[in-house]
């Protein structure tokens, strides 16, 4: 009785391991469409020592829960993954506790997007290619329009001091967004900085969002404000 139950935990074991292992090749499989090493542009700084710069390269610094998907069919759930804006990369790894150096990157496609918590991420091809395409957060997507942002970081190098007075200052990663207008048809309108080139932006419609921004008092810089005339544009 006892050699049978040893061989049954035995098995079981065995069995666990193996599945082990079988997760962990599909993780770095074609299936995953995972490149094998994350490619930090890092500028010379070291992302985890954090002591030697300000902000993030990162839009979340965390690894936070998501799932990718694939043509709109789930593709993998339950992952870890966090969203390099300096690199531009999907930085992947099977659970939230993994070692972050186990982390790969997503491959770029435009098929494939990712969902971190509520958030969802596209990657975009610049002229059918991926070279030079990018990740962009949907922030809204309506009948006619949507809204998307692409997070981009200043990078402000440290500046020594000069003298006993003064003081180095650490280099820092500034957030920079970009918002976009973006077609049933693929076209992408970036918003302007300036609150009324921002209104042109909606063509010949224009007139109609300020009216609605004024009376709203809506700031166009705000992204709660920005979201808030897009979906009205969008209901026009």
């Amino acid at each position: 009785m006892k050699k049978i139950i040893l061989t049954v935990v035995l098995c079981v074991l065995t069995l666990n391991t193996a599945l082990a292992q079988f997760d962990t090749a599909m993780f770095v499989s074609d299936v995953f469409l995972l490149d094998n090493y994350i490619k930090r542009q890092n500028n010379g700084i070291n992302f985890k020592d954090t002591k030697t710069y300000r902000g993030t390269p990162y839009n979340n610094p965390n690894f936070l829960p998501g799932n990718i998907y694939k043509e709109g069919t789930l593709l993998a759930d339950n992952l870890a993954i966090r969203y390099n804006a300096v690199a531009d990369e999907m930085e992947v790894k099977q659970t939230l506790s993994s070692n972050d150096e186990n982390a790969r990157v997503l491959t770029k496609s435009q098929d494939i997007y990712v969902k971190i918590i509520e958030d969802i991420y596209v990657f975009v091809p610049y002229q059918g290619g991926v070279e030079n395409g990018g990740y962009f957060q949907v922030i809204f997507e309506g009948g006619q329009i949507a809204l998307y942002k692409k997070h981009v970081k200043e990078f402000i190098p440290e500046k020594k001091a000069t003298s006993s007075i003064t003081k180095t200052l650490p280099a820092v990663f500034k957030d920079k967004p970009v918002f976009y207008l973006v077609t049933k048809s693929g076209k992408f309108y970036q918003m302007p900085k300036s609150r009324s080139k921002k209104l042109k932006v909606f063509g010949e419609k224009q007139n109609q969002m300020k009216i609605f921004t004024k009376k709203y008092n809506l700031d166009l810089n705000k992204q709660k404000d920005l979201l808030t005339a897009v979906k009205y544009y969008d209901s026009l």
